[in-house]
Parts: C-alpha cells; structure tokens; sequence
C-alpha cells in the first residue's frame, strides 16, 4: 500500500515536464550569454570574432585578465570607486529606509497617507526628469567629480522606504503594543523590537541597492568626468575606445572582473532575498 502511494507520487505529470522544459530553456538562455563572457575573455584576439563562434578556445590566453588591468585605464582603480560607492550608499539606505518605513507603517503623524502617495509616486519619474536639478545641486555643493555627488542622493530611495514598509506592516501589532504597554517608546521599540524582526528585509534591500549602485551607469556617466573617478562601468565603455577598436577579449576580461563580485553577492544572499520576498508578500 505505501509503495503504491509513494509511485503515485512521484509520477511526473506531462504538464510538468513541460514546465521543467520551459524552465530548461529559460536557464540557458540566462546562462549562456555569461558563459559565452568568460569564453570570450579566455580567446586571443584574433578568436575573439570567429564564425561560426567557437565555444571551446584552443588557447587560453589568461594574459588577457593582466591586460585589462594593466591597460590605459586604472581598472583596479575604478573597480574601489565601484566599491566605496556602493558599500556607503547600501549603509546608508539601510540606516534611512527602514526609520521611513516603519514610520509609515506603524506611527501615526498628519499627512502620513498623502506623503506616502507622493512617494510611490516619486518611484514613476525617471531620473533623466530630475538629473539636471540635481547635477546643479551637486555643482553648487562643489561635489561635481566625486563620489559624494552619487552618493548623497542614493542614501534616500523610494523603492528601499516601500520595501521596509511592507516588512513593517507584517510584524504583529500585538508585539508593539507590548513593547508600549511596557513603557517603550516609538525609538526603542523600533530599535529593539521592530528592526531584528525584518532582518530579511534589511538582507534583501542592501542586496538591491548594492548591486544598483555597482551598476550603476548613466548618472556616474553625468557627475563623473575623469578616469581616476570613474566607477567600473563607466571605465568598460571607456575600453571600447574610439570607434569601437578596442580589443573584445581584453574588454570581455575586464567586464568578468566586474560581474564575479556580483555574482559572489548575489550567491551569498540569495537564500536571504527568498526569505524576505515569503516574509513581505503583498499586504498593506
């Protein structure tokens, strides 16, 4: 009787061998264009353009690692602007959107629904609306050419206050009430009560704001004007070089240097991601 019942079990429908079929294709189709990156970086340049592409190369010209970060630009660098960039904005989205969100999820203050309105709204303008306001901002400030002209608007995002926002709306209001009923106030029962318990959703968004800012290109390309302060993605269009004559596999090189770091995050924290996106769903 259980040896019938567990075959009947694990008989796989037809329905889902074309879902898995479905999801098959999907995979390689995400894949392949990485895979097809790190062939490219591994080919000499008279390889690099070969038809019908060979996905095999004959000769594995490591060189082309050294070459990308030896050439004319300071990709390593470009690669610590990339960094110092990104780490400060994540840390500072992760100190400004959380205190946002919980108060719009959880305190009650004049205007909170229609300040709210006004930010979900803010998330339908594109930057190109704005950038031009704010790159005179920056120049006023004299922060034209650094860091601090990506950094300081990034620290505060629409989408980060939302997010935490929704982690907020799903803890309990038993456990708040508790905290006050005890003699916590709005700080410390957001310190010590509220915050550990979206611990996924803080994982969650300073994985997206992390990899939003490492790639990042159109306003490093506005506030950025030199190659010693450029961020990795501005220096990958910069080995293009004129006309499109630089080499493809040094480029292909340089670009697998600025996806693994990535990657390796991506991979770390994606067991946190899921989690946050069972623990927010969709309420409020």
């Amino acid at each position: 009787m259980s040896n019938a019942i567990s075959r009947h079990r694990s008989k796989v429908t037809p329905l889902q061998i074309v879902g898995i079929a479905i999801l098959a294709v999907g995979a390689i189709g995400m894949v392949a264009p990485f895979l097809w990156m790190f062939i490219t970086a591994l080919k000499p340049a008279s390889a690099a353009y070969d038809l019908p592409p060979n996905w095999i190369p004959l000769d594995f010209e490591w060189g082309n690692f050294l070459k990308a970060i030896n050439g004319p630009l300071p990709l390593l660098t470009n690669m610590f602007n990339s960094l110092l960039i990104a780490v400060i904005t994540t840390l500072g989205l992760l100190i400004t959107a959380p205190m946002a969100g919980y108060a719009f999820a959880r305190l009650e203050f004049p205007g909170r629904n229609a300040m709210f309105v006004a930010l979900l709204a803010s998330l339908m303008v594109p930057i190109q609306v704005t950038i031009i306001p704010l790159f005179l901002i920056m120049r006023n400030l004299g922060l034209i050419n650094t860091p601090w002209s990506l950094i300081l608007p990034s620290i505060t995002w629409a989408l980060g206050v939302f997010l935490m926002r929704q982690f907020f709306l799903t803890l309990p209001k038993e456990i708040l009430e508790a905290a006050k009923i005890d003699g916590a106030g709005p700080w410390t029962t957001y310190r010590l009560i509220a915050l550990p318990l979206v611990k996924n959703g803080l994982s969650a968004l300073g994985v997206i704001a992390f990899l939003n800012s490492w790639n990042a290109y159109f306003a490093p390309s506005i506030f950025l004007n030199s190659q010693d302060t450029a961020t990795l993605p501005l220096a990958l269009v910069l080995m293009r070089g004129p006309f499109s004559t630089g080499q493809v596999n040094v480029i292909m090189a340089a670009t697998a240097l600025a996806v693994i770091p990535a990657l390796v995050v991506f991979l770390i924290a994606q067991r946190w991601i899921i989690a946050s996106m069972t623990q927010s769903g969709v309420k409020g």
